[in-house]
């Protein structure tokens, strides 16, 4: 299993404790209370006090450096917010009351769907705070986008707070309906971070940065399906906030996810194979194989919505032609793909072009 999937980078810790100093906290006693070793932080103690509001905070640390475990993580949070009264953990110019996240929770059981729910939390926001600004969306793509936009994104040194507040929704929108909800890409409103590897882990699909705006999109099909918590299960995840993001084995990622994660990363040589695939997850193809089918999935099928999903993100923002978009998602001939195109989405890779060229008025 890969360590990174429990774990989190150094990079998150040392822009916490850069933050927290800055707000006036004892930055060796958050390490305490979280049970941190101070060697596990990267930016030195005075670097950290003397930051101003918006300092750019380092580079992260190279690969091989100390990473915090989730239980770590949490505990640092819950002791920012101890000492600070700040949800936000001072990366936005006015706090958030701690309480505020869970208050939303409550307050959005009573919507009889996953979209009634996202459309009462983003209203929430909007009415207690103007320090971030969430929306909900369908685009005629079939695709429904979750956005983010922070007022002072100056403040969120390392993206954590942006990284979190997607995470954390993110989760409990699983949580709402019991069920994974499969990321289709996200957006990112900030150039490609030091961390991107990171992303790989958080957001299981394609990234895109240097965008307009920040969201996360899934199939909005996924709006319409019901709520099936209870106020009771919401009172046992809110005791364990905000560990029970993090390591609640419904969040730890299925193997179709894990595989997802895997064909992701970058390769000359294209996407993996199922041997290569389950060598990286230090089993046989054959267990992989029989673990996918559990869930009801395959490697092929998962291959398959990964190459949609990038086909679908070339066509819309790049020139390529048709073949070239063929050649990047795994396709030897252009047929071949316009014919798969066609299945996943009821129109050809031209006619998808023509309907985003109409929508944007060209």
């Amino acid at each position: 299993m890969n360590p990174l999937h429990h774990t989190v980078s150094a990079h998150v810790l040392d822009a916490m404790l850069t933050r927290a100093s800055a707000a006036g906290c004892d930055r060796d006693a958050l390490l305490a209370q979280a049970a941190i070793p101070p060697s596990a932080a990267t930016a030195p103690a005075s670097t950290a006090a003397a930051a101003a509001p918006g300092a750019p905070l380092s580079a992260a640390p190279p690969d091989g450096q100390a990473r915090i475990l989730p239980l770590q993580f949490a505990s640092l949070m819950r002791a920012i917010w101890r000492q600070t009264g700040d949800e936000f953990m001072g990366f936005t110019e006015r706090p958030s009351r701690v309480g505020t996240f869970p208050l939303m929770m409550h307050s959005v059981m009573s919507a009889a769907t996953l979209g009634e729910a996202l459309r009462h939390g983003c209203h929430f926001y909007r009415v207690l705070s103007d320090e971030i600004s969430l929306g909900l969306r369908e685009d005629d793509d079939g695709l429904a986008r979750f956005c983010l936009h922070l007022r002072r994104p100056d403040l969120d040194t390392g993206h954590v707070l942006t990284e979190t507040i997607l995470l954390c929704w993110y989760r409990f929108a699983c949580w709402l309906i019991n069920r994974r909800i499969l990321l289709r890409e996200t957006t990112f409103a900030y150039p490609t971070p030091a961390h991107v590897a990171e992303y790989h882990q958080l957001y299981p699909c394609p990234h895109h940065f240097g965008e307009g705006e920040t969201t996360l999109a899934f199939d909005a099909a996924m709006l319409a399906l019901p709520v099936t918590r209870s106020r009771d299960e919401l009172k046992a995840l809110i005791s364990e906030l905000p560990l029970g993001f993090f390591v609640k084995p419904v969040f730890q990622g299925s193997f179709g996810h894990r595989v997802r994660s895997q064909l992701l990363r970058p390769s000359e040589a294209g996407y993996a194979d199922l041997e290569e695939v389950a060598a990286a997850l230090f089993m046989t193809g054959r267990t992989l194989r029989r673990k996918l089918k559990e869930e009801g999935t395959s490697f092929q099928l998962i291959k398959d919505d990964l190459r949609r999903d990038q086909a679908l993100a070339l066509l819309r923002e790049s020139d390529d032609s048709v073949q070239a978009v063929a050649l990047r998602v795994g396709f030897r001939e252009a047929t071949v793909f316009i014919k798969a195109f066609r299945q996943w989405t009821g129109m050809t890779p031209g006619d998808y072009r023509a309907r985003l060229k109409r929508r944007r008025g060209g």
